[in-house]
């Protein structure tokens, strides 16, 4: 079983809350934690980040598609109706931004990370690993996004 330790639970939410405020503007609110198994189901749509390095694991982000388009259409600077190719492209980038944000505020930590591309999953489903998950909903104005976390050292 992975040890996330609350310094480690505390950097990510860091990082997305900094990606959620300062990049999309939205006001963030964070839910209470709890501890899923080995899978954690999502919802419409999800993007997973890996990390490497001091800390390894997974951050997926799991979220509505009308949260998606309004993700999008905040970083496309127009309303966005349907996701195509460039919503899939800017949801990753997204993707790309949160973890970016958390190798930040790991190296806050003295703790040296990386992460791998962004893998977007469509459609209900459950996500496997061999390691637990903590699950923390994350409002960012009326919108929910949980943010699923496996990370260890």
């Amino acid at each position: 079983m992975i040890n996330v330790q609350d310094t480690q639970v505390k950097a990510v939410l860091t990082g997305l809350e900094k990606v959620l405020t300062g990049y999309l503007g939205l006001t963030v609110s964070v839910g209470t934690p709890s501890t899923q198994q080995p899978f954690v189901n999502t919802d419409n749509v999800s993007v997973m980040v890996g990390m490497t390095g001091d800390i390894r694991g997974e951050i997926i982000l799991s979220l509505d598609y009308d949260v998606l388009k309004n993700i999008v259409s905040t970083m496309c600077g127009f309303k966005v109706e349907t996701i195509d190719e460039m919503g899939w492209s800017a949801f990753a980038e997204f993707g790309n931004w949160v973890g970016a944000a958390c190798c930040s505020a790991f190296n806050d930590l003295q703790l040296n990370t990386n992460i791998t591309p962004p893998v977007i999953h469509e459609g209900k489903g459950s996500l496997r690993t061999s390691s637990k998950f903590i699950s923390v909903p994350v409002y960012a104005n009326d919108q929910i996004i949980v943010a699923h976390l496996s990370l260890g050292e």
